[in-house]
Parts: C-alpha cells; structure tokens; sequence
C-alpha cells in the first residue's frame, strides 16, 4: 500500500482552505503543478474523489471532509512533534491582551484555542470592552496590557504587526428601498445613527468630506443598540463591517460612495518581544491558517494582511 505523505495532507488543507490550488501555491510558496500532483496523489492512496474543482476554486467532496478532518488531526500531532523538540509546549508565562469587542469575539477564540492545546502552560487574559482604538493604545502604553489589538496608526515607538482589514459599510433595514451604488442623496431624510464604537469619529468626518450630511442624527453606545434601532426602521449607521457580524436579517448592508478600509494591526511596547510565551500568542493570532477557519474569514468580512 502507498503510503500518505504529511507533505499531501498540508497541500489538501491549504487547497480547501485558500479556496483554489493557485492560492494554495502562494501559500505554500511551491508551483501550482506540484500541489494538483500531491492531491492527485493522495486521492490514488485514498482510492477516491477528494476534491471538485471549477472555475470558482475547489471545494471537498464527502469522502474529502472526512479525510480533510483527520488530516488536519494528523498535521497538529506532527506540529506537537516539533513543539517537544523545541520545548515551546513547555514555555509557561502569562499575557494580558486589550481589543475591541469584535475581534475579541470573531478573531480570537480559534488562536486561543490552538493556544491551549499546543500550549497549556501560557495563560492569556482578554479584555476585549476596549470601546475607543485610544483605549487599546493606552492600555498598552501604560502597561495594563502586553499586547494590543486596534486600528493600524504610526505610533513609531510600539511594534506593529499586520492583522487583518475589513471596509466600513453603511447599515440600512431591510426593507429600505435602497440599493448599491449608494449616493448620499439617497440617505437624505433618513435619521443617521452614530454608533460610538472605535473609529467612529474618523470613518464620519471622511464621510462628510465626501459629501456626506446627515439631516439627523442619534447617538448609540453599543454595536448592538445601533442594530436594534436599524432592524426596527429608525435610521441607518456607517460602521465596520466586521462590528455587525453576523448580520441580522432585519438589516441590510451596501457599500459606502467611497472605499474605506479599516487595518487591524497587533501592537506592543520593544521589550514585550523579549518573553517567548508573547512570541507565540501574538504568532498564533496572526497565524493565516488559523484566521481562515473564522466564521468572519469564511463569510468574505474579512481579509488577511
């Protein structure tokens, strides 16, 4: 019997999870050519269909997801393997994280939990009601914090570390006879919610040098408020689209007259990179293969940097 190689486990799971077999290819930094042939491999070994491929990309057949589902079992036991090696399961140490909610609630959970299982001696505490980006940069400029998760600026004393990008996009209730492209036209005579979440100042004063006046307004402190008072009719709101996921079916989302993307970026003071145990929190997080096991990745939110 031909025996299963680590090597075509990692190709297939790159394969579902990038989508296509050229976007596995830059993933793994090998040739579109050698992944078909691994995968063309692996299903000879397996003695059936793993994947459909068309124009769109690749998706698993039945047989696919199951072997999908040990392979990804597979890979994280060999990664286990490595880890003894290089004793990082047996790092120990303690790491305090400030955020938004939103990313505490969509971004977080599936590193952390790679993060208790390879790594049960490093304990991570999250204070994800950071409510304003300012918070989350003084959490960790005053050292209530080792790690920050925000919006992506210049302060050039704390290292950076590229995360993920979302567009801010306007909220309308569903039953708005309302459509994209959006002109602010469109909007006049609607009530404007301003929700106070993190970067709401900045997103609004762009919109109004785009044109944008709103003939009223209300404001709301809570990303769940500004929903609620859209579901029911009273207004619309201009906010991340990450903040709104997942999307009630009472509302309606369409892109703004202009793109604007909101960076989201790691950041800590120079000599928080010094402790191992802050080393593989912050790779965890910003781990790609992680990130795209996320609802928020999955669903088209978000997109990686």
């Amino acid at each position: 019997m031909d025996k299963i190689k680590l090597g075509q486990l990692e190709m297939l799971v790159a394969a579902v999870d990038a989508g296509s077999f050229s976007a596995a290819a830059l993933e793994l930094d090998c040739t579109q050519s050698r992944i078909s042939h691994s995968i063309a491999e692996l299903e000879r070994c397996v003695g059936a269909r793993l994947l459909v491929r068309s124009r769109a990309g690749c998706v698993a057949t039945d047989t696919g997801r199951q072997v999908l589902l040990k392979a990804r079992q597979m890979l994280r036991l060999a990664q286990s393997i490595v880890n003894l090696g290089e004793e990082d399961a047996t790092v120990t140490g303690h790491v305090r994280v400030a955020c938004f909610r939103s990313v505490g609630t969509h971004l977080l959970p599936f590193a952390l939990e790679a993060l208790a299982r390879d790594y049960p001696g490093i304990q991570v505490d999250v204070n994800n009601g950071c409510v304003d980006y300012e918070e989350v940069v003084n959490a960790v400029e005053q050292g209530v914090a080792d790690l920050g998760i925000t919006r992506a600026d210049d302060e050039d004393h704390l290292l950076h570390y590229p995360l993920a990008h979302d567009a801010y996009v306007c909220v309308v209730p569903a039953a708005a006879k309302l459509r994209s492209p959006l002109t602010w036209e469109q909007l006049a005579g609607m009530p404007f919610i301003h929700a106070q979440n993190a970067g709401s100042k900045r997103i609004l004063d762009a919109c109004r040098a785009d044109g944008f006046k709103p003939s009223s307004s209300r404001k709301w402190a809570s990303d769940s408020g500004v929903l609620a008072m859209v579901s029911r009719g009273m207004g619309f709101t201009i906010t991340p689209q990450l903040a709104i996921f997942p999307m009630p079916k009472s509302v309606k989302i369409l892109d703004l007259p202009f793109v604007a993307k909101r960076h989201i970026s790691l950041i800590a003071q120079p000599e928080a990179n010094r402790a191992k145990a802050f080393k593989i929190v912050t790779k965890l997080i910003r781990d790609k293969k992680i990130l795209k096991l996320t609802d928020a990745f999955r669903a088209g939110v978000i997109g990686l940097d």
